[in-house]
């Protein structure tokens, strides 16, 4: 059957636009996605869920993104000032960035000020063992508490960017004007998921108590020389890949970024000046440097015959035409036979 055969009624063209690419941004665009989230509940000012700081690790490739809670519905209150006064405390401490972002690096020393002798770090593991009993009087001046930062009233959402590798896809956002379709390439997607920082806070603070009880036990012969035995490793190239790249994750500091609105005028501004294509009277059309043959070759998987033998390549449209038509003029051919033997048969008898 020819392809102009094929019933298409059952899947008829619906719309046709013409198809533009953007220039190339000096800018870079991320998509962000959140897999956690439906789409019917946006990270927005409309939803009392708009971001109030953005960040990024442009070297490593991080991104986190703050957003506000409501502490006053379906909120543990309990458990919020807990892990807010761990956050404060690691923050208060000179941590800024945890987990994976951070190289995994644990709580600095300086989280728990040191002091001089051994009654004076069993001091402070005593101070905090007290901001500890300090819970219950958070809790009845909650909102006082909550604005002086001593309770946990944001998520933090964050993930790392994956960028165009060679034979992954390239990915495009599209916008549409009218009939048209205008395509803008993207430097990488990122998907954002819930980060638990306030519980590396809380673990991470928790060492750092246990350091300073066993230094305070341990002081007097912290001193004292030990034997010790060096031992060599040899170690493959990801095993040391991965350890270069968590120590530049951990030396590299958090780059802010100015967040605005989807429905504000400076979003609609940048929206309209760098998706689309202003002049497409003058624009170049592209062209393709394959046929559609060779594009279907080039997607298609290799074929392997487990016997070794060669597979024919599947015939062209061109070919499917010609042995259609051959087939149309053998027919023909033999039906004018038939009809001059019949023919000869009627003069014999006459």
């Amino acid at each position: 059957m020819s392809p102009a055969a094929v019933d298409h009624d059952d899947d008829p063209v619906t719309a046709e636009y013409d198809v533009f690419i953007t220039p190339e941004l000096e800018e870079q665009i991320y998509l962000l996605q959140y897999p956690n989230r439906g789409r019917d509940q946006p990270y927005n000012e409309r939803y009392n869920s708009k971001p109030v700081e953005v960040r990024m690790k442009p070297n490593t490739g991080f991104i986190e993104v703050d957003v506000p809670m409501n502490v006053h519905a379906n909120y543990d209150k309990r458990k919020g000032v807990k892990w807010g006064e761990a956050m404060r405390k690691a923050q208060d401490g000179g941590e800024s960035a945890f987990g994976l972002a951070a190289g995994f690096s644990g709580l600095a020393k300086n989280a728990v000020p040191a002091r001089a002798g051994a009654a004076a770090s069993r001091a402070d593991i005593q101070d905090m063992e007290l901001e500890e009993d300090s819970v219950e009087q958070l809790l009845q001046r909650f909102d006082d508490a909550n604005d002086k930062g001593h309770v946990l009233n944001k998520q933090t959402l964050g993930g790392q960017i994956m960028k165009d590798e060679t034979g992954k896809p390239i990915y495009m956002l599209g916008t549409y004007r009218g009939q048209e379709l205008h395509l803008t390439k993207i430097s990488g997607i990122v998907q954002m998921r819930p980060q638990f920082h306030h519980l590396d806070a809380v673990r991470e603070l928790a060492n750092a108590n246990r350091r300073r009880e066993r230094e305070a036990v341990e002081g007097a012969r912290a001193n004292e020389p030990r034997a010790v035995q060096m031992t060599i490793k040899n170690e493959d190239g990801d095993s040391a890949q991965s350890k270069e790249f968590l120590f530049r994750a951990q030396e590299e500091k958090w780059t802010k970024l100015r967040y605005y609105d989807e429905e504000t005028d400076e979003a609609f501004e940048t929206y309209h000046e760098k998706m689309f294509v202003h002049d497409t009277e003058n624009t170049a059309k592209l062209k393709s440097s394959m046929t559609n043959e060779q594009y279907l070759d080039a997607i298609s998987a290799e074929r392997h015959d487990p016997s070794g033998r060669s597979k024919k390549k599947p015939l062209t449209k061109k070919q499917m035409q010609r042995i259609e038509d051959s087939e149309d003029s053998d027919v023909g051919d033999d039906d004018h036979e038939q009809n001059l033997a019949t023919q000869e048969e009627a003069e014999q008898a006459a």
